[in-house]
């Protein structure tokens, strides 16, 4: 990183006195200057929120502190409390990862898709995994119910921090008293571990996402899934990110924790097949997961398309309102403007809600198959045009607690993994249609 010139830190300190210490971390007298204002208008807000001492002298000394703090690289989020994601001002706090903007785009850009959309079912079930500050419902509601009014929505957020649930909530609450901001009652945050899978891995205190669903009497199915994983490799969170992002934000929400045997790629894309596997699991229609860059989205889009369950895969820029688009040496769509961001999946009736098209293969496959099955019992036959309403459908397959049964006898566990598999191979995964 280059110096600091000494004529640039002579002109910050003859506009101010406080300027030359937020040169570092802002690069630019322009953005100094501005954080500067808002630390000034944060502090008047604290004097009054907190009745603070009145005196100016109190006031100077607590923006001080502030500058210094943000001299060190604090981010900015971290000091004022709150960060803006899309109209949305969510609160931050230290050990829970800070919204970006990108994020935001791409969750406007999904809700501007679906918004018009004919086909939608009465109740919409979205499922956040990995939320943090619940930025992604909270803002996926705020946009799209104004305009549906038509549709209940049902939003969960998921994560493995405590501090990062406890703060979904504050914002939830917060948002709630809001009245420029609409929210409902069906939203709600929970905690689980998206990597955890109970019929193969040991797991502790955390609940595995299916086992903590059923605890919380949630529903099993969601139509939408989107993820903002940890998806930085170790080597390009010292290769790619600031120093701020290093020393304050939590490794825990930036990089994967790592696994024997894993390359540095691989434990960069550890989530992705956890998370593809738990959209086909809960019959998402549409799923949206945020990536690093534009050979990580090309990576998770292979991967989508192995599984061959979806009828179409995207790769969204960072602006993918922008017309511009192009097409991947791998014959995937790429939308927009700026870095690759956002993989976005969809199959049956998700390609109907996205106005999509269908463009899978035309070769016959055994999960082509049960996925054709699947379909035809959620579509209705004197339609054509139009998608079918939403119906709940429920596995077959019988549901073991591997760890309970471990606990009563550690010779259990094997002979239930042994019995659950071979439901797998009788039943195929095949559902059968109820009544909702």
């Amino acid at each position: 990183m280059p110096r600091i010139s000494t004529s640039l830190i002579r002109k910050a300190r003859a506009i101010d006195s406080l300027l030359p210490a937020l040169l570092a971390p802002c690069r630019d007298l322009q953005a100094a200057q501005n954080e500067l204002r808002w630390l000034r208008e944060h502090v008047e807000e604290v004097g009054q929120t907190r009745r603070a001492r009145p005196d100016k002298w109190a006031k100077r000394a607590l923006l001080r502190q502030l500058v210094h703090e943000r001299s060190r690289g604090k981010p900015l989020q971290y000091i004022l409390g709150t960060e803006h994601f899309g109209d949305l001002e969510i609160r931050c706090k230290p050990g829970v990862l800070i919204p970006r903007p990108d994020t935001a785009a791409s969750v406007t850009h999904l809700v501007s898709l679906l918004r018009n959309s004919k086909n939608l079912p009465p109740e919409l079930r979205l499922l956040d995994l990995c939320t943090g500050t619940g930025c992604i419902p909270l803002l996926f509601q705020h946009e799209l119910s104004p305009a549906r009014s038509d549709i209940n929505l049902r939003l969960l957020g998921v994560d493995v921090c405590d501090k990062a649930l406890s703060l979904a909530k504050h914002n939830l609450q917060r948002l709630s008293k809001d009245r420029r901001v609409k929210t409902n009652r069906q939203t709600h945050f929970l905690k689980a571990d998206v990597l955890i899978d109970p019929f193969v891995d040991e797991y502790g205190q955390v609940l595995p996402l299916k086992t903590a669903l059923n605890y919380a009497s949630q529903p099993v199915y969601w139509d939408i899934v989107i993820s903002n994983p940890p998806y930085i490799s170790p080597s390009a969170f010292w290769k790619t990110t600031t120093r701020s992002v290093r020393n304050f934000e939590p490794k825990l929400a930036l990089v994967p924790p790592s696994k024997y045997k894993h390359t540095d790629t691989q434990q960069g894309d550890m989530f992705y097949p956890r998370l593809l596997d738990i959209a086909r699991d809960v019959e998402s229609k549409v799923v949206l997961l945020e990536v690093a860059d534009v050979e990580q989205a090309l990576r998770v889009a292979r991967v989508a398309r192995d599984l061959d369950i979806f009828d179409g895969i995207e790769i969204w820029r960072e602006d993918p309102n922008a017309p511009a688009t192009e097409i991947s040496k791998d014959g995937f769509d790429v939308i927009g403007q700026g870095n690759a961001r956002t993989v976005l999946c969809w199959r049956g009736q998700g390609t109907c809600w996205l106005g999509k098209s269908t463009t899978t293969s035309a070769t016959p496959t055994a999960e082509g198959a049960n996925r054709l099955f699947r379909d035809t019992l959620t579509t209705s036959v004197n339609s054509a045009e139009t998608c079918s309403p939403k119906v709940d459908t429920y596995d077959l397959r019988p549901q073991f607690d591997l760890k309970f049964f471990s606990q009563q006898d550690p010779q259990s566990t094997s002979h239930f993994r042994r019995r659950t598999w071979k439901y797998d191979w009788m039943l195929d995964r095949h559902l059968v249609q109820t009544k909702p």
